[in-house]
């Protein structure tokens, strides 16, 4: 691993290790707060600094990825419990309600937002949401404050664990964490909880279920959200819940890398692409009509991230000057607030819109487009399962995911490579079928494109629900 995640490896396995006696509700602090606890310390101690002022700083050398599972990890023990209900996150709704009976889940949810949103999408499921169960604790809160302090106390010789600037963040969080787990606590008294579905295991009320459950020796599982690589090792470890299921071998060859066993993963598919397979997109002639352009013109889709200030310009000027191309940039969920610097940035490009996300359906642009263009969104597995040419721009090696790397993408690096590719794929069809043939070795490492994943992540969540032991 690089320097740089493997201090953060050196700095997780000394903070699980001071606060592993600190639980609540039986369920570990530490593992609660853990990513929210790197991201706090790592605004303070660079590479730099952690070299000159870690007395353990030596340790690193001894950092080997095989060895990541049995620091941070280590077996979930559970127990059977058949017939009980299924705890899941809300959006986990939809697919649910096609494999199991409506009486036999319970959908929670963490904010009246996305209560409201599954009202509207589906009236005949049930949502909970967390915040209703959510109760003032000062008691509580000040118990755990105190154990925190003596165990920082007792580290006062460590300049980063024995810090009071360490002791007054944990003050800021513990209300939270006491809140979420009442909660969460309150939810597991009141139903009989059989296993729980999650997203995460670091998002916070996903987290708490986690947890929460294996100090129930409840089994549970968190579904891969979207595509794993080693700059983001620690927000894909430790697992937290029973199993991870992942979208194909690769990612499961991935977490076996680091020394996790076999029977902490299982491959599904992704379930968010079995819709691709299962419904009706609006295809060529209705994105055509919906774009309000000519039947004549290729479509390009592009999906954005967090490149706005380097890759955009280059996607714009490699395409402009291309004739009867329209291009959608199809925004990812969390820039919606920021759709208007899109929008600035295209405001002289006329063969273009801008979609924020919900406006067009990302699988309706998908099945009416000709080409996709991204740098490394997830989204480009989507669009090679509408069996799209598959563009990625990426200018200099980089810490994100490389579909270039792996031979799944024609890799671009200017604006100039950009043009040539795209006018070639327009005039050229035979290389147009060799960009779709290219990456069906990957695709079929990297998922399982067979539109049944959900029907397999049910088949597990029962199958915890029946067998009891230690994973």
């Amino acid at each position: 691993m690089d320097e740089q995640t493997a201090l953060k490896g050196l700095i997780l396995r000394r903070f699980f290790s001071c606060f592993h006696s600190v639980d609540y509700h039986g369920a570990s602090i530490g593992k609660y707060y853990y990513n929210q606890f790197l991201y706090h310390v790592l605004g303070q101690w660079d590479l730099t600094h952690a070299k000159e002022n870690l007395p353990y700083w030596h340790e690193i050398n001894e950092m080997k990825d095989s060895d990541v599972y049995q620091w941070i990890d280590e077996p979930y023990p559970y127990d059977p419990h058949p017939g009980g209900l299924i705890l899941m996150r809300g959006g986990f709704g939809d697919i649910a309600s096609l494999y199991l009976p409506k009486e036999r889940f319970i959908l929670l949810s963490p904010n009246q937002a996305e209560v409201d949103l599954i009202k509207l999408n589906r009236p005949d499921l049930t949502a909970h949401n967390i915040e209703n169960y959510y109760r003032e604790n000062p008691t509580a809160v000040e118990a755990l404050n105190q154990q925190i302090a003596a165990i920082i106390q007792n580290q006062k010789d460590d300049p980063l664990f024995g810090s009071t600037e360490l002791l007054e963040w944990f003050k800021k969080q513990t209300p939270e964490i006491v809140r979420v787990f009442d909660a969460v606590q309150e939810l597991f008294h009141n139903f009989h909880i059989g296993a729980v579905l999650t997203i995460s295991s670091i998002v916070w009320m996903d987290s708490a279920l986690n947890l929460i459950a294996r100090a129930n020796r409840i089994p549970s599982l968190t579904l891969q959200h979207g595509l794993i690589f080693d700059r983001d090792l620690f927000c894909h470890t430790p697992i937290n819940a029973t199993k991870k299921m992942v979208w194909g071998n690769a990612n499961r060859e991935w977490y076996q890398k680091y020394g996790f066993p076999e029977s902490r993963t299982s491959v599904i598919g992704s379930p968010r692409f079995d819709t691709i397979f299962n419904r009706k997109w609006c295809g060529k002639e209705k994105l055509h009509q919906i774009l309000g352009i000519e039947p004549a013109q290729k479509i390009m889709v592009y999906a954005t991230g967090t490149e706005m200030s380097t890759i955009v310009p280059i996607i714009l000027n490699g395409l402009a000057a291309i004739p009867d191309l329209f291009l959608i940039l199809s925004l990812h969920p969390s820039e919606t607030p920021i759709i208007s610097q899109y929008q600035q940035l295209t405001a002289g490009y006329f063969n273009c819109k801008v979609v924020r996300f919900g406006q067009i359906s990302l699988y309706d642009s998908l099945s009416g487009a000709d080409f996709f263009v991204t740098h490394c969104s997830t989204a480009a597995l989507e669009a090679m399962l509408f069996k799209l040419p598959v563009i990625t721009v990426e200018p200099s090696s980089s810490t994100c995911f490389s579909y270039g790397d792996l031979g799944a993408s024609i890799r671009v690096s200017n604006s100039d490579e950009l043009n040539q590719v795209v006018s070639r794929l327009i005039g050229d069809a035979t290389y147009r079928a060799n960009a779709v043939t290219q990456y069906q070795k990957f695709l079929s490492h990297y998922c399982i494109p067979d539109g049944t994943a959900s029907k397999r992540l049910f088949e597990q969540v029962e199958h915890v629900c029946n067998t009891g032991g230690s994973a």
